[in-house]
């Protein structure tokens, strides 16, 4: 008897996190999905609501359909990519032959989804063909490139601080304070600071260029550049939680793991991987996913660093969400861009807890 009250207190106190959840969460994004089932202007609904047409699936079809369109495995025949591909797979197979580290559900989930953003660049229509909205493709694979980079490029080099600074001495408390502190300043400021590092004629970066003899370059306008700017932005504003979360790992691993390996003879690079590595592996697979769908919800920094460019080739999800949803009014396309993000997020975020099922 005992039990079941306890069990009765237990739901009580739960009961306001659930209303919260229910009513801050599940409501709203069940009035999204029924919007995109409509023809769903935003003035003309805020005037009647009764201007919203019912057109049942049309904003879906619209986004996602095309005619003439095919895998383009040439894309992938330039020397460059197809060095690109042996790595993966030869990196692939190294870890697969070790036996701690081919159970590291950490890097099985980063080598699947380096796979996706390799190969989602073949996806394309032919001469005569199109999609039906174009831009949202190409803002789909822009999205997926920048999460991909930024979310390892976060973890990779919050792992390396966090190993460098796990150690005692205020020198080193004061090292990872600064890198904390990076995410305290707001993403707006952030993208304005980088603007002025990296942006057009007159930034820090181009003054410096031109002091040495050289041409300005327009870092923000050219597609590679820009997006280069935009993932080292958000690395850098993000690097904080994930380096305090790998501390904290490696924290949790028993000094006398490394004490035997030394007697045993070990190097520095084995230890790391027989011992760091797999200590640290649900961590690495926590915080990838973590960043991942973070930054799959990129904005500010595409917004105000390229504004999406040049020729939407750093335009991401949620830019287009915004722009459809209060700039072309078209509240309907914008709610089924909204769906489809969220589908793509529930991917990954399903892909994680069978990752780690299996690793159980």
């Amino acid at each position: 008897m005992k039990i079941k009250n306890d069990n009765f207190y237990a739901y009580l106190l739960i009961l306001p996190f659930i209303v919260f959840f229910l009513s801050f969460l599940i409501y709203p994004f069940g009035k999204l999905f029924y919007m995109s089932f409509f023809d769903w202007n935003l003035m003309a609904v805020a005037i009647n609501p009764d201007n919203a047409e019912f057109i049942g699936f049309e904003n879906y079809i619209y986004l996602l359909a095309g005619e003439g369109v095919y895998y383009d495995f040439t894309v992938f025949l330039t020397p460059i990519k197809i060095c690109l591909l042996l790595l993966i797979i030869t990196t692939i197979y190294i870890f697969h032959k070790n036996e701690i580290l081919k159970h590291n559900v950490g890097l099985k989930f980063f080598f699947i989804f380096a796979l996706i953003v390799y190969f989602i660049n073949g996806i394309k229509p032919t001469e005569d063909a199109y999609w039906e909205d174009d831009l949202f493709w190409k803002t789909v694979r822009n999205t997926i490139i920048l999460a991909f980079y930024s979310a390892y490029g976060v973890t990779f080099i919050a792992i390396i601080i966090a190993i460098a600074t796990n150690k005692k001495g205020v020198t080193f408390t004061i090292i990872r304070t600064m890198f904390w502190a990076t995410g305290g300043v707001g993403v707006v400021g952030l993208s304005l600071v980088f603007s002025q590092l990296f942006g057009g004629y007159g930034s820090l970066f181009n003054n410096a260029l031109e002091a040495f003899g050289y041409d300005p370059y327009p870092f923000t306008q050219k597609t590679i550049a820009g997006r280069f700017v935009i993932i080292f932005a958000t690395v850098w504003w993000t690097i904080g939680l994930p380096m305090i979360l790998f501390i904290a790992a490696l924290q949790q691993i028993p000094d006398e793991r490394y004490e035997a390996a030394r007697i045993d003879g070990a190097s520095n690079s084995q230890m790391f991987w027989y011992i760091t590595l797999p200590g640290v592996s649900r961590i690495f697979l926590l915080v990838s996913v973590l960043q991942i769908i973070a930054h799959l919800q990129i904005f500010a920094q595409s917004q105000l660093l390229t504004g999406g460019g040049p020729n939407n080739n750093s335009r991401t999800l949620v830019q287009l969400i915004y722009e459809y949803s209060f700039r072309d009014m078209r509240m309907g396309s914008g709610a089924a861009v909204s769906v489809v993000l969220f589908l793509i997020i529930g991917f990954f975020t399903f892909l994680q807890f069978r990752l780690f099922r299996e690793n159980e």
